[in-house]
């Protein structure tokens, strides 16, 4: 990661409250605000063009006759095109295309991973002039407290920066369990900013938002190294695979030992077992994760590779004992199951296939959707999208 300018170093020492009820607002000299002003003037005219709107039909719901029109975000990831944006915008829908200066193109799914809420699509032309987001392979996340800065597209509004502060990190919300770590930031989602991207000041991407928290007017974002992730088994086989070793967890907590996890169950026939792992095993270690906390353990089982070897380190009584597993595909009626006190009802829901047969089956940021009513206007498809080339 490159190092912070000495102007931006400075900046960071500054926390704007802006509407908060009875926030106490510093007073500082014009200079400082001017300078942040700057900033964030800087990074949206260098980034507003990697930004694309993405719109996708699915149809009519019952007993009406208008199709549905899904908003969101996209932002180009690379010069040959490739746009990420959320599963939810393109989940099986009649037809996909983005818009990107008012013109609207053509564009394919390449695949999509619902459990993490980020879809990956090409366009059948690219735009005469386009920039785009790098991703960047860092595990290192911002501290709680830092500036972020979002570029959306909201309902059919231009590019729009938001600024916002990282308000946490988590793994999971209630009984809703994230593949990984999800930063946390202050930063409201509207309608249209589903799959927006975040940036910090320095202008390196921090990662795309998945999911909303609207009761505390918050928002999660998936990092960046996740994103990398996920990319690399879309384009790979059109799929994410999640590894699998074969346990379930319990969390525990005392004085004397503080918070560990516990080997509750080692399922029959799965790699934890074959390798030697036991029921009462206290886990310390995956790979280069340290275990102690459950972030810890999804991050591991997350950035971890199908086919990959692992050590896995243990206490077992007084001895601590370490194996190596090769991690296999999760199974999908297995997945890994927590057991520990739930927390709030979430208020993102999973993604789930549209049915035929169950029409109270809601997608996440389903305020995007556009009910448009009876005025046809509003969902006609532009003509150069209407039909996709052959090849």
């Amino acid at each position: 990661m490159k190092s912070s300018s000495p102007g931006v170093q400075r900046l960071c020492l500054f926390l704007v409250l802006i509407g908060l009820p009875g926030a106490i607002i510093p007073v500082f000299g014009n200079g400082e605000f001017l300078e942040l002003e700057d900033r964030i003037a800087t990074l949206y005219e260098e980034n507003q063009a990697a930004l694309v709107r993405v719109k996708s039909i699915y149809p009519p719901k019952e007993n009406e006759e208008v199709p549905q029109v899904v908003i969101g975000t996209g932002f180009f990831i690379s010069r040959e095109g490739l746009i990420i944006t959320n599963a939810s915008i393109v989940l099986q829908p009649l037809r996909v295309w983005i818009e990107h200066d008012d013109i609207a193109y053509s564009a394919e799914v390449l695949g999509y991973d619902e459990r993490s809420n980020v879809a990956f699509l090409r366009t059948h032309a690219l735009p005469d002039h386009f920039s785009f987001f790098h991703l960047v392979d860092s595990p290192e996340l911002p501290r709680i407290g830092n500036f972020v800065l979002r570029f959306s597209m909201p309902l059919e509004f231009d590019a729009s920066p938001s600024l916002g502060l990282v308000s946490g990190y988590e793994s999971r919300f209630g009984e809703l369990f994230f593949p990984c770590t999800y930063i946390r930031t202050s930063v409201a989602a509207g309608p249209g900013d589903g799959g927006s991207a975040f940036m910090d000041l320095n202008g390196r991407l921090l990662g795309i938002q998945v999911g909303s928290l609207p009761d505390v007017n918050s928002s999660y974002i998936l990092p960046a190294r996740a994103a990398i992730r996920i990319r690399e088994d879309v384009l790979y086989s059109g799929k994410v695979t999640y590894g699998w070793i074969g346990f379930e967890v319990e969390v525990q907590s005392s004085i004397d030992a503080g918070r560990q996890l516990l080997l509750s169950q080692v399922f029959e026939g799965s790699p934890a077992e074959s390798a030697g792992l036991m029921e009462g095993d206290i886990l310390r270690q995956i790979g280069d994760y340290q275990i102690t906390v459950l972030d810890d353990l999804r991050n591991a089982m997350f950035y971890t590779r199908v086919g990959q070897y692992v050590d896995v380190v243990v206490e077992r009584g007084v001895n601590t004992r370490r194996f190596s597993i090769k991690i296999t595909a999760r199974p999908e009626n297995e997945p890994m199951e927590v057991i520990e006190p739930a927390g709030l009802e979430p208020a993102i829901e999973p993604i789930k296939e549209k049915s035929e047969d169950d029409d109270s089956v809601k997608l996440p940021f389903s305020e995007d959707i556009n009910n448009t009513g009876t005025d046809e206007d509003n969902i006609k498809v532009p003509s150069d999208v209407l039909h996709q080339p052959d090849s």
